[in-house]
């Protein structure tokens, strides 16, 4: 009897989806990566034991309406067996390689400057998973690599200054955010880092909007709550371990990402991707990027893509909100289970005036 380990089968989907979307292949670049961490046979139970997509093979794509031309993923690397140290370590590896490989020296010395605090330590002894790794390709190759790394207590003080004030500020309208992981992304052109913090208890949407005046972006908070309650069919409460915050600092000004965990909701909408598309009512291009990416992401034997796990929102200081889904692939025959919100404990916040400038220059990785 043939084995067919679960990475034949993942090399198989990425090729055929770069193939429809028109991207590069990225089995060229992560191939090696793929075969050591998804080694064991198709539907083997032993991958669900992952922080990334409990109970399924810890692999993820996702559209994004702000690369929507990109195919994207996020994985767990190594396997069921490795240790949250071993991760860490192959996820800072790759991550360097690639940035070296396909964005040059100067994009490689951002990235060791930025990640030193993470990439150089170890992870908490109680630490779930240590690292995670991402990454994009499109017509012309790779134009993104991405490593999420676990925070550890006082990891907030590691990030860079004007990031530093914004999550501390997040902290102190919402004491019940707890940091969680940071992620460190660089492309061709400049680099970024986000922090995740996991909302603890219920949030109630309307209370969003102090936290976003103080970043500088409330003038977004209707849209985001429109935009909102189209996906998600009138809800404004989000119960108990279905809301991630993400905080970002790009030129522009500060990003909020609203993550939702649609298996920590009681009753998810049905028929999320027309929801999704009905979101994107003003911006037909969207829409018909998503329908093209849903298309591509479709095995032949399917009759569609994979079940979406999370869908998130973001909004900037002169972007309204835009729509990101994050999918879970079907063909890879894996019973799940629904996931307890990680039990995390959140150090004591502290308040902080928030004043923006650019952490680098427009011109890219040169500071």
């Amino acid at each position: 009897m043939t084995i067919i380990r679960a990475s034949d089968v993942a090399k198989r989907r990425l090729t055929l989806a770069s193939r429809r979307l028109g991207t590069k292949n990225p089995i060229h670049a992560i191939g090696g990566l793929l075969d050591k961490s998804f080694h064991l046979p198709v539907g083997d139970v032993r991958y669900g034991d992952n922080a990334l997509t409990p109970g399924f093979l810890p692999l993820e794509h996702s559209f994004s309406e702000l690369s929507s031309n990109t195919l994207r993923l996020d994985m767990e690397p190594l396997g069921p067996f490795a240790t949250p140290s071993a991760r860490h370590e192959e996820a800072g590896r790759e991550m360097r390689r690639l940035v070296a490989e396909n964005f040059g020296g100067p994009a490689l010395h951002w990235f060791d400057e930025r990640s030193e605090p993470w990439r150089k330590s170890h992870p908490a002894r109680n630490a779930r998973f240590g690292a995670w790794f991402g990454m994009g390709t499109d017509i012309h190759g790779i134009n993104e690599s991405k490593v999420y790394y676990e925070l550890r207590p006082g990891d907030i003080d590691n990030l860079p200054p004007n990031l530093q004030h914004a999550a501390r500020i997040a902290m102190d309208v919402f004491p019940q955010l707890v940091p969680i992981f940071v992620s460190i992304s660089c492309g061709r052109q400049r680099g970024s880092i986000r922090v995740y913090f996991y909302f603890r208890g219920d949030l109630k949407l309307i209370e969003l909007q102090p936290l976003l005046h103080r970043l500088g972006i409330g003038h977004q908070h209707a849209n985001l709550l429109a935009t909102l309650g189209v996906i998600l069919g009138g809800r404004f409460t989000l119960p108990e371990g279905s809301v991630i915050i993400g905080l970002r600092d790009t030129y522009r000004g500060i990003e909020m990402k609203l993550d939702v965990l649609l298996a920590a909701l009681p009753d998810p909408p049905p028929q999320m991707y027309q929801l999704v598309k009905m979101a994107m009512s003003e911006r037909p291009r969207s829409q018909t990027e998503l329908s093209r990416w849903v298309q591509a992401m479709t095995p032949d034997s399917t009759q569609g893509p994979g079940h979406i796990s999370v869908v998130s929102f973001r909004v900037q200081p002169r972007l309204s909100t835009r729509c990101s889904i994050y999918l879970r692939p079907t063909g890879y025959d894996q019973e799940g289970r629904i996931a307890e919100p990680p039990q995390y404990v959140a150090s004591e916040p502290q308040s902080a005036t928030y004043r923006y400038s650019p952490p680098y220059s427009q011109n890219g990785y040169s500071d």
